[in-house]
Order: C-alpha cells, then sequence, then structure tokens
C-alpha cells in the first residue's frame, strides 16, 4: 500500500516537473518585484549605488549558475545566457528542470541583492525577485534576444529619464499628456527643450546597459578566463561580432589587450 501511495504521488509531482530539452542555450531572466515602489526613496532616473547593487547581483548569478557564459543587466532585470550543448558529455544545470533553476536563481538574487543593499542604499522593504527561463534553437537566436533586451532597456531609459526629469516641473498627469504617443526622437527632443538635457550624458550603463562575461587574463604566469563587468557596452545591433565571439566560444577572445 505504501508503495502504491508513493508512485501516485510521485507522478503528481512528476507531472509537473517540467523539464528543457537538452543541447540547447539556455535563457534565464531575473526581475525585480515591484521595485518602482522598493526603490521609490532613490535618486532617479538614474541612482548609482543601485546599479552597483545589481551588477554584484549579476556576477554572483554567473558565478553560482553552471555553464553560464555572459549576462546582461539593465532596469531591474538580469539576463542570463547558460550553455550545455557544447560538449556530449556536459551536464546539464540542475538536470535542466525548470523550477528548480527559477526557485534557486530567483533566491540567489534576492539574498545577494538585499545583503548587498542592506547598508548601501534605503530601500522601502526587502527587494524580491522572481525568474523564467526559456530556451532558443540557436546561438543566432540568443544574439537576437539580447539585442531585443538592449533595445528594450534603451526605450525604457528613455521613458524613465523623461517622465523624472519633467517630474520636477509638472505633474504627473501633465507629463502622461506630453509623453503621449511621442516617438523616441520627439522623446530626446522633449527632454532636451524642457529640461536642458541630452539623452547621451547620461551614464552608457543607463542607456545600453551593462554585462558580464569572461576575458583572458594572466594569472600567476598563466592564462585564465575571468569575469569581468563591462558597463561601456556597444550597440549589440550594430556590434553583433562583440556578442557572437562570447556566446560562441564562452570568452571574448578579441579584445587581446585585456591580457594582462
Amino acid at each position: 500500500m505504501a508503495i502504491k501511495l508513493k508512485n501516485r504521488i510521485d507522478n503528481y509531482v512528476n507531472i509537473s516537473d517540467y523539464q528543457i530539452m537538452a543541447r540547447l542555450p539556455i535563457i534565464i531572466c531575473i526581475n525585480g518585484r515591484s521595485f518602482c515602489k522598493v526603490t521609490s526613496l532613490l535618486d532617479k532616473p538614474f541612482c548609482q549605488k543601485l546599479s552597483d547593487s545589481m551588477l554584484s547581483t549579476m556576477l554572483k548569478l554567473c558565478i553560482e549558475i553552471e555553464g553560464s557564459i555572459f549576462a546582461y543587466q539593465y532596469n531591474d532585470e538580469i539576463v542570463i545566457l547558460a550553455r550545455n550543448d557544447q560538449n556530449i558529455d556536459t551536464n546539464p544545470w540542475l538536470n535542466n528542470k525548470i523550477q528548480k533553476i527559477c526557485s534557486l536563481t530567483s533566491s540567489i538574487a534576492t539574498q545577494h541583492f538585499n545583503n548587498i543593499t542592506s547598508s548601501l542604499i534605503n530601500l522601502m522593504g526587502d527587494a524580491f525577485f522572481y525568474s523564467q527561463v526559456f530556451t532558443t534553437p540557436n546561438i543566432t537566436e540568443v544574439i537576437n534576444a539580447m539585442i531585443y533586451k538592449q533595445q528594450q532597456n534603451f526605450h525604457i531609459s528613455i521613458q524613465l529619464a523623461c517622465y523624472y526629469e519633467l517630474l520636477r516641473k509638472y505633474d504627473k498627469n501633465t507629463i502622461k499628456e506630453m509623453l503621449t504617443d511621442l516617438s523616441i526622437d520627439e522623446k530626446i527632443d522633449l527632454l532636451n527643450q524642457e529640461c536642458g538635457i541630452n539623452f547621451n550624458e547620461y551614464p552608457t550603463s543607463f542607456r545600453r546597459g551593462s554585462a558580464c562575461y569572461k576575458i583572458p587574463k594572466i594569472v600567476d604566469g598563466i592564462i585564465k578566463n575571468k569575469w569581468i563587468i563591462n558597463s561601456e557596452l556597444p550597440i549589440f545591433a550594430k556590434d553583433q561580432l562583440f556578442l557572437g565571439n562570447i556566446c560562441k566560444n564562452g570568452v571574448d577572445l578579441f579584445r587581446g589587450d585585456n591580457i594582462s
């Protein structure tokens, strides 16, 4: 009887224990929950201390996630690329089980971010993160996904810049009307005309996001691949070689001047 009961309960569990198809690139998106409220006391539209905390969380995730080779961070989102398809003998992290990947990555991000920010910035309560995982059929689509994420960041950063800079002069309803149906270029012009601010003078990390990946470094006379954070990213759509090199090789090999 006990064995039958065990099998029945295990069957319930297994039905919902979904797995990602093997030997496909994995993308994990980790987002902050209700960050607009959590970060309401911080400088807007850009807070360097908040950005530094997100970058530290991104690096922590890259270190903890087996097979991770690239991460992109913008606003309250961290996007991780993990690969286990380079070698037929490579074992997938957490056996490619979606629930485990999502729960563990969100837990890592939540714990690390709150530890980092506890004495650094003034948040409105604890921050929490949630995760979503999916696959792409090939590396080309991984690159396209990262291009899309950077383009999304560009749109969000312009919207945030306009909203919070105009908030110094107008009420929320007026700002909403001013921004309705405006194109990207029109929003940039509005920011300049109303606030005297050139959007391109914001930090590159605010406009283009930041990334974490490995580069060759000489350590004790031996070349080793070490994680770095890059907050001066190119525009991915214009420099696809940058993404392609890292996504395919797992390391940025082209920038040989970094080997020092």
